[in-house]
């Protein structure tokens, strides 16, 4: 009996149903501090990229899971977010001894202690990052924008599901109740039919343009751009520990899709959840021309306008139907009329996916192989629009989307730009 349950994988313990039931607490949960899961309940993660974005990540995962294992081509960076797992562990009285650190993420994902991958590399590399997460049978968490262009976000669904996976894409504001309240009201009618939708999230990217600077000590530049067009080192793309801030590199095309895609990935997720399009997108779209056009736009087929705007509220979203208004941010909810914003809703109503906890979901759903709130399909689907955006502005003129076929009516040059560049020896075989 003994060496039969020593023949029982991990990954094949935890995707069975047993995992819950088996998953005593062998630990007392106190020994881990307040809020910790005991060994025994925890699935093992390892982070592919370990930045600014990563270094939030672990303080949530590493209380839920364990976190065994870092990834990154930036030493300096790599050393402090093991320093920083190691020092979580240490003050809720436990300990990361044996955590390994790797340059390489394919070595990570060749480690079979770890269950599931946290990816929080520059949007470039998402793709590579987790069709071979997939390929691997590790679990992903994948930040947002889920992808870099519109194919590499097709082959990354398929690669999930082609290998059962399970993806959470880090589109967490469907976590938060006041997204999911205000796109229940829509999705119910509380507004009437919706007329328009407006979506602030900031410029689209441009070409890179930044003089070069000496490659740091540490960093090895090549293998940081990876598949990508190759651009000299600048200190805004991998900033050193001295300077926090969010890199930069999401402002250019060559690694990031702008604000378009960076804080799109929130807002238009919401706009696309709130009109019931998770599985589809717009028909058309409108560049700016100052004259029918004031701003980007989307039609969708049912006739709703969706606009690329500032309306002077920040990054949020507007939904305006024939009898009222919700407008949603991370700062405020607010409807009209006001009392829709206490409505109760019946067991008649639509009620969307609920959860309140983006981190804890995903981990669920890797015991339970159920679906998580923000799919691979989900997070596709979102990136896609935000790419339709930019590849708007870049042409500057009016496009036909076949969202069932994910192509352009008839437009070669704008079918092209679905692709981004694969440098070899990096490919997206799946």
């Amino acid at each position: 009996m003994d060496n039969e349950i020593k023949n029982i994988s991990r990954r094949k313990f935890l995707e069975s149903g047993l995992f819950t039931v088996a998953a005593l607490t062998v630990v007392p949960r106190h020994v881990l501090g307040r809020g910790f899961t005991p060994p025994s309940d925890q699935i093992t993660i390892g982070f592919i990229g370990t930045g600014k974005q990563s270094r939030y990540l672990v303080t949530e995962f590493a209380r839920r899971a364990r976190v065994i294992a870092g990834c990154d081509v930036y030493a300096a960076k790599l050393e402090q977010f093991k320093s920083i797992t190691e020092n979580l562990y240490a003050k809720a009285g436990s300990s990361a001894k044996g955590f390994k650190t790797y340059k390489d993420f394919r070595k990570l994902l060749s480690n079979s202690e770890i269950d599931a991958v946290v990816i929080g590399t520059p949007d470039h590399w998402h793709a590579i990052n987790v069709i071979e997460a997939a390929k691997a049978g590790k679990d992903v968490y994948c930040e947002k924008p889920y992808s870099h262009s519109i194919e590499e976000g097709r082959l990354m669904a398929r690669a999930v599901e082609k290998y059962k996976r399970i993806n959470q894409t880090g589109n967490m504001q469907r976590s938060w109740k006041n997204f999911r309240i205000a796109c229940q009201l829509v999705r119910n009618g509380h507004i009437g039919d919706i007329k328009e939708v407006k979506v602030c999230c900031g410029p689209p990217p441009k070409k890179y343009d930044l003089p070069a600077e000496p490659v740091p000590a540490g960093l090895d530049w090549n293998l940081w751009v990876g598949p990508a067009e190759y651009r000299e080192f600048h200190s805004e793309l991998a900033p050193p520990l001295d300077r926090d801030f969010y890199p930069n590199w999401r402002n250019y095309k060559e690694y990031g899709n702008g604000m378009t895609a960076d804080w799109g990935a929130h807002m238009f997720d919401i706009a696309q959840w709130g009109l019931g399009m998770d599985d589809s997108g717009p028909v058309e779209i409108y560049p700016p021309d100052n004259k029918e056009y004031k701003y980007l736009t989307f039609v969708y087929a049912n006739g709703i306008k969706m606009t690329h705007e500032d309306f002077g509220r920040g990054y949020a979203v507007r939904f305006i139907g024939s009898n009222g208004m919700i407008d949603i941010s991370r700062e405020f909810f607010d409807t009209l009329p006001s009392k829709l914003k206490t409505h109760e809703f019946s067991d008649s109503e639509i009620k969307l996916y609920e959860s309140n906890d983006h981190y804890q979901n995903w981990l669920d759903s890797i015991k339970s192989r159920k679906q998580p709130l923000c799919t691979a399909e989900i997070g596709h689907r979102t990136a896609t629009v935000c790419i339709l955006a930019n590849i708007g502005y870049e042409l500057q003129r009016p496009l036909k989307w076949n969202p069932e076929k994910e192509e352009f009516v008839n437009d070669d040059e704008a079918n092209k730009l679905r692709s981004g560049i694969v440098r070899k020896p990096w490919s997206l075989k799946i």
